[in-house]
């Protein structure tokens, strides 16, 4: 019954997460306001994460490093490091929870911020990807899903639409030049639609956690 309680308790937060990190990615449709405090919600729900997965910290050093650990390794201390850089730069430039020691008006820390959240929204994905056998497996296992053969060549043929319209996606909204800060504030007084942008910015997670997934089955690893 405690294992039940647990593993409902971690896909809840996971989901809460992810839920926080596709609504902050652009704070034209909620405001900077509620942009902040959902920012902040995030990054708390991001540390709970963290604590509640914190064996993987203490076993860090511990047992063989395969191709797969290790990518799992570099993944997480990238996030570590992005999410530090977020969190640092959304206070130099907030307006409300911690205006008092913010530089509002720095252009720079706008653009690492901006940077930063979009390199983190693509390591959170590619983190899931590494995990996402784990955590199908784990749904499925609590819902009580048997899987068969037509359900895998759907969701295979559903991967293959998810990765393709992923990455137009990632192309047509200029993804790549946002991770190198060459693209941050263009066309930003028109805002797309928000089922277009739920709908894009979803397509572009599953790229990647499609492409991370099957990369790890390809190289068997």
């Amino acid at each position: 019954m405690a294992s039940e309680a647990n593993v409902l308790i971690r896909n809840l937060l996971n989901l809460a997460m992810a839920v926080l990190i596709l609504m902050v990615v652009d704070y034209r449709f909620i405001g900077n306001t509620v942009h902040e405090i959902l920012g902040l919600s995030a990054a708390l729900l991001i540390i709970v994460h963290n604590v509640v997965n914190r064996r993987w910290y203490l076993t860090l050093f511990k047992g063989k490093m395969n191709l797969r650990r290790l990518l799992n390794t570099v993944v997480n201390l990238l996030l570590f490091a992005t999410m530090m850089l977020l969190i640092v730069m959304a206070v130099l430039i907030s307006q409300t929870i911690f205006a008092a020691v913010s530089l509002n008006g720095d252009i720079v820390a706008h653009q690492l911020h901006m940077m930063a959240g979009y390199w983190f929204f693509i390591l959170v994905s590619i983190h899931l990807g590494l995990h996402w056998e784990m955590l199908v497996g784990k749904m499925y296992r609590w819902l009580e899903i048997s899987c068969t053969s037509r359900d895998i060549m759907v969701s295979r043929i559903f991967s293959i639409f998810i990765i393709g319209y992923g990455s137009y996606v990632s192309f047509s909204r200029h993804i790549g030049s946002k991770l190198l800060v060459q693209h941050t504030f263009s066309n930003w007084a028109t805002a797309p639609s928000m089922s277009s942008f739920v709908f894009d910015y979803l397509a572009i997670m599953g790229c990647y956690i499609g492409v991370t997934y099957y990369l790890m089955k390809l190289l068997k690893v």
